[in-house]
C-alpha cells in the first residue's frame, strides 16, 4: 500500500512539472459555423488573422471517398471522416477553403511564438491527447490517423494527419498531401507527388476564406 501511495505521488509531480512547461491556458477567440448542406456546426476558432475550423469535416459524400477510421463508428464524433484527395476538393463547403502549406506554416509560427512554446502541438494539441498541452487557441489537435493502401489503416492515437495543399515536385501542378502531427511533437509536410492519388486518406481542416 505505501509503494502504491508513493508511485501517485511521484505521478502527480510529474504531471504538475509537464503543465509548468507549458503556458497556462488563455480564453481563445472561438466561433461556430453551421454547414447548410447538411446542418451540422463546428466550433471555430481564430488564431492570429486566420479563422479555423477546430473539430475535424464531417461531410459526408456520395462516393467512396470519404470513410471513418477502421470502418467503425465509434470514432466518427471524435474524428470525422478520413477523405481521399479527390473526396477532398469535393467536401469543401463554400466560404471556406483547404489549407496552403504557406497557412499551415503561418499557423505553426503563430501557435510557437504566441504560446512561447519550441513545439507547436503542445499549444494546439487536446489534453486528450497528451496530458502537457495546453490547447491555448482551441485548435483542438486529435491524433485520428489515416487510411493507406488496400483499405488499412494507421496511427490512430499516434498521429493527426490533414490534407495540405501544394505543388508537386514530379509535375509542378497543384496537389494535395498530407501534413502529419505526431506523438513525437513534430510536424511533417509529407511532400510527394503519390499522395496526389488514391493511396492515403486524412481528416480536414478549413480556413475561412
Amino acid at each position: 500500500m505505501l509503494s502504491k501511495k508513493t508511485n501517485e505521488a511521484q505521478d502527480a509531480e510529474m504531471d504538475a512539472a509537464e503543465s509548468a512547461k507549458t503556458p497556462a491556458k488563455s480564453s481563445a477567440e472561438m466561433g461556430t459555423f453551421v454547414d447548410p448542406r447538411d446542418g451540422t456546426e463546428y466550433k471555430t476558432c481564430k488564431i492570429g488573422n486566420q479563422v479555423w475550423l477546430a473539430e475535424n469535416l464531417k461531410y459526408e459524400l456520395n462516393s467512396n471517398d470519404c470513410f471513418v477510421y477502421d470502418e467503425d463508428y465509434q470514432y466518427f464524433d471524435k474524428f470525422g471522416y478520413l477523405y481521399t484527395s479527390k473526396g477532398a476538393e469535393k467536401a469543401i463547403p463554400e466560404g471556406w477553403h483547404l489549407p496552403t502549406e504557406e497557412e499551415w506554416e503561418t499557423l505553426i509560427r503563430f501557435a510557437k511564438k504566441n504560446g512561447r512554446c519550441k513545439e507547436a502541438i503542445q499549444v494546439l494539441a487536446s489534453k486528450e491527447w497528451k496530458k502537457s498541452s495546453s490547447d491555448k487557441f482551441g485548435f483542438s489537435l486529435l491524433p485520428g490517423g489515416r487510411g493507406v493502401e488496400d483499405d488499412e489503416f494507421s496511427e490512430m492515437d499516434l498521429a493527426a494527419n490533414f490534407w495540405c495543399q501544394g505543388k508537386g515536385w514530379l509535375t509542378k501542378n497543384p496537389v494535395l498531401w498530407p501534413v502529419c502531427f505526431n506523438e513525437y511533437d513534430e510536424v511533417e509536410f509529407i511532400s510527394s507527388d503519390v499522395y496526389a492519388g488514391d493511396t492515403t486518406a486524412a481528416s480536414i481542416r478549413l480556413v475561412k476564406d
